[in-house]
């Protein structure tokens, strides 16, 4: 068994040294490190290089000649790998020790999944834990809620993508599923291979933060944070909703399930139009889903209180939201 992480740089020269050196000292491990780097012109090509002469055998260097931004670099990167399974790598963030080891035991364990992400700590500038939120808090994902497989494919296409890249890990035989990533403006690759595979009920995760996700100062740190405190309770309610553990019952609970469908709607729609791979149904198949789930929500909206229906829906055609011959978000 082989194991490959596909890792991708760009002007990185703060943090890859201490993100090399975590990949380096896992517990289990890594038999090929390919790096694409897409062209920076700070030290982060001679750090590699220092890295490189320690380990010869082990990392492989690609010198974009041209940018080719994220999505392609990682498709590059993935192509490339030859193990059987391979790990995803961000430039920034610090893996835990034991992370290869019990993603590949997990694998053992379950041998159907084709694809398994985890949760991870969030570090600052500093390599320090700030907060005790999660990195599953930041993108919503309400693990707590699912039962099944099928709920995390629910949760996946109707509310948000909460596979983050840089915690996945997939096999080498789904390469061709995933390969190549289409051009569509706003497609992470991330979202893409989780909504692929786990279409196929073929992705796993872990609850174990198995890495330190970094989230830099620029960022705004502090007003993001609590922002995605705020938001917690409304999005737990709305995936309750959607993997039907509860029903809405206030004018705004169905408002919130009518956005969050409708968003859905419009962007699985322009997946499936722009898309060119074999799996062009299923962006079709998960847009007209969400349009139908948008319609009957919106009949509820009706029942729920006539008067705000028809003001919000006033609103709605003034702004231009929300207008099925229409292509604007909410």
């Amino acid at each position: 068994m082989k194991i490959s992480v596909a890792m991708c740089t760009y002007n990185g020269e703060k943090y890859i040294k201490k993100q090399i050196e975590s990949i380096l000292n896992q517990t289990r491990a890594i038999d090929e490190i390919v790096i694409c780097d897409d062209g920076s012109n700070d030290k982060t090509i001679e750090i590699i290089e220092q890295f490189q002469l320690e380990n010869p055998k082990l990392i492989s260097l690609q010198k974009n000649e041209v940018n080719l931004g994220s999505n392609k670099n990682f498709e590059k990167a993935i192509s490339i790998c030859d193990g059987d399974y391979i790990f995803l790598s961000d430039q920034d963030d610090i893996w835990k020790k034991d992370k290869v080891k019990k993603i590949i035991q997990y694998f053992y364990e379950n041998e159907s999944l084709e694809a398994i992400f985890t949760n991870g700590e969030l570090i600052n500038d500093k390599n320090e834990k700030f907060t005790e939120i999660s990195l599953w808090d930041s993108v919503s994902f309400m693990e707590d809620q699912l039962k099944n497989l099928n709920d995390l494919y629910l949760h996946l296409i109707f509310k948000s993508n909460m596979v983050t890249g840089a915690t996945l890990c997939i096999k080498k035989e789904i390469k061709n599923l995933i390969l190549p990533f289409p051009d569509i403006k706003n497609l992470h690759h991330d979202e893409w291979i989780a909504v692929i595979i786990a279409s196929r009920k073929k992705i796993g995760y872990l609850k174990e933060d198995l890495i330190s996700y970094r989230l830099h100062s620029e960022q705004q740190i502090g007003t993001k944070l609590r922002i995605k405190k705020n938001r917690l309770k409304n999005n737990h309610l709305i995936i309750d909703h959607i993997l039907g553990n509860s029903i809405p019952k206030s004018y705004v609970d169905h408002r919130r399930l009518a956005k969050a469908y409708y968003n859905n709607y419009l962007k699985f729609k322009k997946f499936s139009n722009n898309q060119k791979n074999d799996s062009h149904f299923l962006f079709k198949e998960i847009s007209e889903l969400n349009l139908e789930l948008f319609k009957k929500c919106n009949f509820s909206l009706k029942k729920a209180n006539p008067v705000f229906y028809i003001f919000t829906n006033i609103i709605d055609k003034i702004r231009g939201k929300r207008q099925l011959h229409k292509q604007q978000t909410v």
